[in-house]
């Protein structure tokens, strides 16, 4: 699991398994994203794709 709280305070909990092949994504605090070091995908804070191949955004985790 990962998580990030944003500039409203809100924590934005994600799986960290790459939806591409399964590879865990690693936190980028530059850019502010999960990237996938083992096929380039890159998803934003909240799991959203933000480049491919992966086509489906991270899995969104219960933060409660």
């Amino acid at each position: 699991m990962g998580a990030y709280k944003d500039e409203d305070g809100r924590t934005h909990m994600v799986s960290t398994t790459c939806t591409h092949m399964g590879c865990d994504v690693e936190w980028n605090n530059a850019e502010r994203s999960w990237d996938c070091p083992c096929h380039g995908s890159r998803f934003s804070y909240d799991g959203s794709i933000l480049e491919g191949p992966a086509v489906t955004p991270l899995k969104k985790l219960d933060n409660n």
